[in-house]
């Protein structure tokens, strides 16, 4: 009887573990199959976004191409015009060969637009003044051949603005960098590293600088070209510290300490200025939008209490 039960319980024990054995081989199988099936979804999703990726910059290029023919087919700008325009898109940020030809093409279609929107609009105004009708149509030329140079000198003006708004950090992050014993290159190259995030214009600019430097053995050239590249005063003033202590030896450390104190005394007063200008600035709302508001709401019930009065009399 007891071997007999032995015989039972191992035979338990057999088909359990031979369960178990197969139990866990099909969950093993069936994580695979789940992580393979992950796999080609993620791999199927990395492929799509590539894909889309590639079909944007390919119409990106072929719309650069395009508007590189316009500009090139249209002589819209003449050689003063264009050294002018090269010159903004420096400053823009927009370092490409191709933008000057981008600029010009921008103008001829806009020119183009404002024509077709003269002749559908304006001219059924005009009636048969023929003279008016010329006139609206070389007026719409003009303003279509200069808006795109007006967008391109307010984002001249924002990209100064905002490195003017970053310097400050940039000087200290220079003082830092020069305190710890780096050089001028490996200091402007780890500050633009640094700001590349939080303030990317500067940091461009920087980065430029640094690789001019890897390249140019002449310093003061490459600073120059910095300032011309900015066109800002606070920039003007952080070449010519660096070339005047490179020139008589001094350490440029202090001098960029000094300079970061001036600057940031500068932004303040820039921002005191500009709190100072907002009462008078905020006069012509309050007149039009808020004292029309008060003058109802105050003198309404006087006003209708002798209407009413006058009107039962």
């Amino acid at each position: 009887m007891l071997t007999l039960l032995f015989d039972v319980l191992v035979l338990i024990i057999a088909l359990a573990g031979v369960f178990l054995y197969l139990y866990a081989r099909a969950s093993n199988r069936a994580r695979l199959v789940e992580a393979l099936k992950t796999e080609i979804k993620r791999e199927g999703r990395q492929g799509e976004r590539s894909r889309r990726r590639l079909s944007v910059r390919n119409l990106r290029q072929s719309t650069i191409e395009l508007m590189r023919r316009i500009g090139a087919a249209l002589p819209l700008f003449s050689q003063a015009q264009r050294l002018e325009i090269g010159r903004k898109l420096i400053m823009a940020g927009w370092r490409s060969p191709q933008a000057l030809l981008t600029v010009a093409a921008l103008a001829g279609l806009t020119a183009a637009v404002m024509v077709t929107v003269t002749i559908l609009f304006i001219w059924p105004l005009l009636q048969d003044n023929l003279g008016l009708k010329l006139g609206a149509c070389l007026l719409a030329v003009y303003l279509g051949l200069l808006l795109p140079r007006i967008v391109l000198d307010r984002l001249v003006l924002r990209r100064q603005r905002a490195i003017e708004r970053s310097l400050p950090d940039a000087l200290d992050l220079l003082v830092i960098c020069t305190n710890a014993g780096l050089g001028l290159n490996s200091a402007l190259h780890r500050v633009a590293e640094e700001l590349a995030m939080v303030a990317p214009e500067i940091a461009d600019e920087l980065r430029l600088t640094s690789h001019e430097l890897q390249v140019s053995s002449d310093t003061v050239t490459v600073l120059e070209r910095l300032a011309d590249r900015v066109k800002l005063e606070s920039v003007d003033s952080l070449v010519s510290t660096l070339v005047q202590s490179r020139q008589y030896g001094t350490a440029i450390t202090q001098a960029l300490r000094v300079l970061a104190r001036s600057e940031r005394t500068a932004r303040l007063m820039r921002l005191e200025e500009q709190a100072a200008k907002l009462a008078v600035k905020i006069t012509i709302p309050m007149m039009i939008f808020i004292l029309p508001t008060v003058l109802i709401v105050g003198a309404g019930p006087a006003v209708l209490s002798l209407m009413d009065f006058f009107s039962g009399q």
